[in-house]
């Protein structure tokens, strides 16, 4: 939910960049003002999205093309919550990776008895301490 939350934020900013963009608005929880007096779902995992559309969208011009973007909405979110998933995954796993490599570095070696090295050659020598 929190990956949702992060990425329709930042959807609603991403405005700014595109000025012919519909204004989106994201409420979480609530439902939006036209959907109050209705029997809208209200819980902690549900979330509202919010197209405002001006005559320019709705025009004959350009409606087919925003009613097909809004139909492609939902995969599109869900497409981006998916690759934002993996890409936290993968920078975690990398993480945890470089750790347990400072773990393994740092583990004392036996003094007991000589150890066998390589060099970077393939040659071999016994370490004598």
């Amino acid at each position: 939910m929190v990956i949702g939350k992060v990425f329709m934020q930042e959807l609603k900013e991403g405005r700014r960049a595109s000025h012919t963009a519909p204004q989106v608005l994201f409420s979480h929880r609530e439902p939006p003002l036209e959907l109050m007096d209705t029997d809208a779902k209200v819980g902690e995992n549900i979330s509202y999205v919010t197209f405002v559309l001006f005559p320019r969208h709705t025009c004959a011009a350009a409606r087919d093309n925003t009613i097909d973007l809004l139909h492609m909405f939902r995969d599109y979110l869900h497409y981006h919550i998916k690759c934002s998933k993996v890409y936290v995954h993968s920078r975690m796993r990398a993480k945890a990776g470089d750790l347990l490599k400072v773990l393994n570095r740092a583990r004392p070696q036996n003094t007991g008895r000589p150890v066998e090295r390589k060099t970077i050659t393939g040659r071999t020598f016994v370490r004598r301490d």
